[in-house]
């Protein structure tokens, strides 16, 4: 398998193995992105301005694609009023980052580079599943993914789209997996990756432990198992 993990369109080569699978998102800023942030910048009036040019543009090409859900909260007391809401996720953005950058906006070519080798090694998981086999399930996400996404790019917004007939206790995981990564997130489908790791035998149910221990080390952002 290649180290540096599958594109959806490579699916083909995953194994026809039992094993766990990890999906990660790369975040690839675009040349033009970079270069309108640097002439913003540089057309600039003042620090301030340089500085809300760039948290701007951190919040809208990094952080943005992973921001939490919200939570729905309530809250009560003995003989007190209850009150209901949600929870957004707030994501401050480091002060210092944006100093750095909007005093050399020209970093964010170092930094764009940087990013695309981040993956997987220093990135979150966006999902980690098991599978009896791995190209079966994979092509599975591919398949649902895309078919999101034209729902959506057909100006539906709520896609409907049914629930594949076969008797894989997986498929509503797998639905709601790319429902959230076409619908709510709007994933690019081309910079969705996945790695693979295989695991021959089922001995004790060793796959499904894997899986469970992992969802719960790495918090994958698009829901645990």
């Amino acid at each position: 398998m290649p180290e540096r993990g599958l594109r959806l369109y490579e699916l083909m080569q995953a194994p026809e193995l039992p094993g766990v699978y990890a999906w990660y998102y790369r975040i690839e800023l675009s040349d033009k992105d970079i270069t309108d942030c640097i002439a913003a910048c540089d057309g600039a009036a003042s620090d301030e301005e340089r500085c809300a040019v760039v948290r701007l543009f951190l919040e809208r090409r990094l952080f943005n694609y992973y921001r939490e859900q919200p939570y729905t909260a309530v809250l009560t007391g003995p003989l007190k009023p209850t009150y209901t809401g949600l929870l957004e996720n707030q994501m401050p953005i480091s002060q210092s980052l944006v100093s750095r950058i909007a005093a050399r906006p020209d970093r964010l070519w170092g930094l764009k580079e940087l990013l695309q080798q981040s993956i997987p090694f220093f990135a979150s998981p966006i999902y980690i599943g098991v599978a009896k086999n791995l190209r079966r399930r994979l092509l599975r996400h591919k398949a649902l993914i895309e078919r999101y996404q034209q729902s959506m790019a057909a100006g539906l917004m709520e896609p409907k789209i049914e629930t594949d007939v076969d008797d894989d206790p997986e498929s509503d995981k797998d639905h709601s997996f790319a429902k959230e990564v076409a619908t709510a997130r709007r994933f690019a489908a081309y910079n969705l990756v996945v790695h693979v790791m295989e695991i021959a035998t089922d001995e004790d149910g060793l796959r499904i432990d894997i899986e469970n221990l992992l969802n719960r080390i790495n918090y994958p952002l698009c829901g645990r198992n």
